[in-house]
């Protein structure tokens, strides 16, 4: 390589095959005898940087080497230097014993000349590489050459590129068919695409830092070679379309394949210009028909139908085989079901630009009068008209709006591309403008581009605003619709209150009676969540008039007249109603804006039917999978969420709220609370108080709650037992307190989870407040009166009131009914405390083994500590913790107590505050805390706040 040539980044993705070389390398050692390793492997795919490497790993275990490894674009540096013919080797391994020739046929004559009168026991490696350019004659002298020394400890590497074209690789063939039988011989694994891990490593090496999703996903897109990766990278780099924020690299706005929302299938983004090189060289080397057919592919779009192909191109199904076999087998396209898609959005573009601009119109309007010829074809013929559509051209527009019409459940994004290129065509004040506006920002919504969709709705609205009065009715109508759709993306993003007035706005507008089912559900969903009285009684009699009423409008009244039989505590009619909605909704094929199913499973999960709740939620997903980056695919994961905490598994929790809520694909602000609250618990749970405490906090700034609102029992329940874990008890029941003033509140609350009313007691009995006491009982009372068959219920009240009243059999009672592990974990320990007041220690110590092993099971590590606090007390220690192998010094020589008393008094506790958040004496925090002084080499409480910070 010249002076200015960068080196290559570290190999990546080639480790069995660096592995089977070893292996073979010591298999020669042993056997004394020769073996033969071929490598075949495409221009790019490292084959030279593998004999690269292989090379090193010979000389670094003392073999003489032949190296015959050309300094190609696969490697990063010519290792070796000519050194003459007849230099024999006499040290093993030293610099002077290698042999580098870069020809094919000139490296094959040295290696004949350098082995032919060596030493026999030397052990060698024979690294010869690009052999489909060396000479019949040369590739003889190899095969005679490889069987004359069968018997010496020689490793011959021998690599090749196969050729398309059959007639040269012959020789190599012949070459090879000649050595079988007189040698072992052995294929090296296929240097195939890298797999994920070594993939994200190579583009990290390129970029200096990890890369995001979207940019590892524009690689994986041309992962055929690791040369044509480290192409696109760094063509990427010099175009100035990476940047690197916070120790990730990623795709700055608008480059390759970083496109915004609602581009659509119809059109790839751009590449850079050395990509598109690197790629229109490869394309070179397919044949004419399969290069054709690419390009007309690329016009007509991805995925695309093979019939419109065929057609296209005036042939038979049948002479596409061969086009399609090379594309398939070059990685160029993938076989769907019914379709062809290409496999990378670069590459697509590279060929649609290969199709000169006049032709491309041409061929899109052919396109599209052919599939507007067939049933089902108008949404593809949308996409080609789109591109060539002029101001004016009524059939064009008529056509591109009712494919961004039927595109809108199973594309949303393509949908909302359709709709605002089409709307560019038509003037303000146009009532098809106005519909498309809606058929957009409905689009958008269902894709989570919740912003955008409010934005566009705003603008036109505010634009027919100003058209002079009256607008025509058909008009009116229009806008009165856009609204519908405008509550509905409003609601979603969480804003309950404007979204009512806008979907009352969108109801008033009708002047025929006429009610837009958006705007009906809407309205609904905002009055239940705002508080309003009147939601339930208008949800009962849309379900009590279904001829007058859509069946999605049924469906959602159904949903709501659920969520106001919760409030009203009627658990178990609330359940059945949400399931009646559910069968209701799959009768339909419309697509629920708010799809019952979510509401079922976050009533099923609390109620503690968990098997159902799962199904509910596969359900769901199914459902959503068949959709193109919707709303609905985000969802799933945020049920998952509250579902694996109230199972105990608190990984897996946290796991599904990151995909609810990360930061690529679609969001529903909505549901987001849910996650923060599953968040908190979670860090509560494993003792981490001061995380608890930073995700209410960004549950109250970033998702403002009232009294009304749907997650405001559960954050004050939060605060609460946040406040007992830092305060005791007493701090914790002033704020139930303030709950119970609330009769309806209150039930909400000790509805968010069996174990809650019991937890509610056993505060409010610690804290010597029986009016709260008496609260609660009443309130868990009421539920059993209306839900004598939900077994959560039972179980709840049954535990509370034997906790309140000291009743060891009604404890016992409700640790068999309770199907929440963390409440019967919860009864063990109340059964334990009831126990020891009796005197009944031995069996009260089973009782608090049984809950702290549950609490160590769960996850629930701040639970465990406080029985394990109780079993010392009794004179019984248990041992709580695992011998590992850690450093002397530094955060790693910290055990995990360690850590945790670190972390506390880091965050500003007092050694009295963070003995009593672990249930543990001052003195041992005392102890701890000198320990940790001295791992750390410090000497203060300031240096371990800068030190964790």
């Amino acid at each position: 390589m010249g002076p200015h040539a960068r080196p290559l980044p570290q190999m990546r993705g080639r480790d069995q095959q660096l592995a089977q070389i070893s292996a073979n390398l010591r298999g020669v050692t042993n056997a004394r005898r020769s073996k033969v390793l071929l490598v075949e492997a495409p221009p790019g795919a490292g084959k030279t940087r593998l004999l690269t490497e292989a090379v090193t790993i010979a000389e670094r275990n003392g073999f003489a080497v032949v190296n015959g490894v050309s300094a190609g674009p696969d490697t990063a540096r010519g290792r070796t230097a000519p050194v003459p013919t007849g230099t024999h080797p006499h040290t093993p391994g030293a610099g002077e014993d290698r042999l580098h020739h870069p020809s094919a046929a000139s490296a094959i004559e040295a290696a004949r000349a350098w082995l032919r009168d060596d030493t026999e026991h030397l052990r060698a490696l024979v690294a010869l590489d690009d052999l489909q350019l060396a000479n019949p004659p040369a590739l003889t002298a190899l095969c005679d050459l490889v069987a004359a020394l069968g018997g010496r400890p020689v490793l011959w590497l021998l690599a090749f590129t196969p050729d398309r074209d059959a007639a040269p690789y012959e020789p190599v063939k012949t070459c090879l068919d000649k050595l079988r039988g007189r040698v072992p011989v052995e294929p090296v694994r296929e240097l195939g695409p890298l797999p994920g891990d070594a993939l994200t490593q190579l583009v990290a090496d390129c970029t200096g830092a990890v890369p995001a999703p979207a940019l590892l996903a524009l690689a994986d897109g041309v992962n055929g070679t690791p040369r044509a990766v480290i192409e696109l990278v760094r063509g990427l780099a010099e175009d100035g379309d990476l940047c690197v924020v916070d120790g990730t690299s990623r795709l700055r706005p608008g480059a390759l394949g970083d496109a915004p929302a609602g581009v659509g299938r119809g059109m790839p983004a751009p590449v850079p210009a050395r990509f598109s090189s690197l790629i229109r060289r490869d394309l070179r080397s397919l044949s004419e028909p399969t290069m054709k057919a690419l390009r007309l592919a690329a016009v007509l779009g991805s995925p695309f139908a093979p019939e419109d192909l065929s057609a296209m191109l005036g042939e038979a199904p049948v002479g596409l085989l061969a086009a399609v076999d090379e594309a398939v087998g070059r990685r160029l396209l993938v076989c769907g079901e019914h379709d062809l898609a290409f496999r990378s959005e670069p590459v697509w573009r590279v060929l649609l630009d290969s199709v000169p601009p006049p032709l491309r119109a041409l061929l899109r309007r052919q396109a599209a009068e052919m599939l507007l010829a067939r049933p089902g074809g108008i949404e593809r013929a949308a996409l080609q008209l789109v591109h060539i559509a002029q101001p004016g051209n009524r059939e064009a527009l008529r056509v591109i709006a009712e494919g961004a019409q039927r595109l809108l459940a199973a594309d949303p994004s393509t949908a909302a591309w359709l709709a605002t290129r089409g709307m560019e065509l038509l003037a303000p004040g146009r009532a098809e403008r106005v519909r498309l506006a809606k058929t957009a920002v409905e689009a958008f919504t269902r894709a989570g581009d919740l912003d955008r969709a409010m934005t566009l709705a705003k603008d036109t609205i505010d634009e027919a605003s100003r058209l002079p009065a009256p607008l025509p009715a058909a008009l009116t109508g229009d806008i009165g619709a856009l609204r519908a759709s405008m509550s509905a993306a409003l609601l979603l993003l969480g804003n309950t209150r404007m979204a009512h007035r806008t979907a009352r706005d969108a109801l008033a507008a009708r002047e025929d009676g006429f009610q837009h089912p958006e705007a009906v559900i809407t309205h609904l969903a905002a009055s239940y969540l705002t508080g309003d009285s009147t939601a339930d009684e208008r949800a009962r009699k849309i379900v009590g008039a279904p001829d007058l009423h859509s069946r999605a409008v049924r469906v959602g009244a159904l949903t709501f007249h659920a969520c106001g039989q919760w409030r009203e505590g009627r658990v178990g009619d609330a359940v059945g109603t949400l399931r009646g909605a559910v069968t209701l909704d799959r009768e339909g094929e419309d697509t629920q804006l708010l799809d019952p199913r979510w509401f079922l499973a976050l009533a099923l999960t609390r109620t503690d039917e968990y098997e159902e709740a799962a199904t509910v939620i596969r359900c769901s997903a199914r459902a959503a999978a068949s959709e193109t980056r919707t709303l609905a695919t985000a969802v799933p994961a945020l049920l998952l969420a509250p579902l694996h905490l109230a199972q105990g598994r608190l990984d897996e929790a946290e796991e599904a709220v990151r995909g609810g809520v990360g930061a690529d694909g679609p969001y529903l602000p909505m549901l987001a609370p849910q996650a923060w609250l599953v968040l908190a618990q979670v860090a509560l749970r494993r003792g981490a108080l001061a995380q608890a405490e930073e995700h209410i906090r960004t549950l109250e700034k970033d998702f403002p709650q009232d009294v009304s609102s749907p997650w405001w029992a559960a954050r004050r329940l939060l605060n609460a037992q946040l406040a007992e874990a830092q305060a005791g008890p007493r701090a914790a029941t002033e704020t139930l307190a303030e709950i119970g003033a609330n009769a309806g509140a209150l039930r909400e609350l000790v509805l968010e989870d069996p174990a809650t009313a019991a937890w509610c007691v056993r505060c409010a009995l610690a804290a010597d407040m029986p009016d709260v006491v008496r609260a609660v009982i009443d309130t868990t009372e009421y539920l059993r009166a209306r839900n004598r068959r939900v077994p959560a219920v039972l179980a709840a009240a049954t535990h509370a009131r034997a906790l309140a009243e000291g009743d060891v059999e009604a404890l016992v009672q409700a640790g068999r009914l309770h199907r929440s592990p963390w409440a019967r974990a919860a009864a063990a320990e109340d059964h334990a405390g009831l126990l020891l007041g009796r005197g009944d220690h031995e069996t009260a110590i089973g009782e608090l083994d049984r809950a702290m092993n549950a609490y160590g099971a769960l996850g629930g590590e701040r639970d465990a500590a406080r029985v394990r606090a109780r079993l010392r007390r009794l004179g019984v220690r248990r041992r709580h913790w695992t011998r590992a192998k850690r450093p002397d010094s530094g955060w790693e020589s910290l055990t995990k107590t360690e850590r945790k008393v670190a972390e506390l008094v880091a965050g500003g506790l007092t050694n009295q505050q963070a003995a009593r958040h672990l249930f543990i004496s001052p003195h041992t925090v005392g102890f701890h805390l000198r320990q940790i002084y001295r791992k750390l080499g410090i000497r203060s409480r300031v240096a371990l706040s800068r030190f964790t910070a």
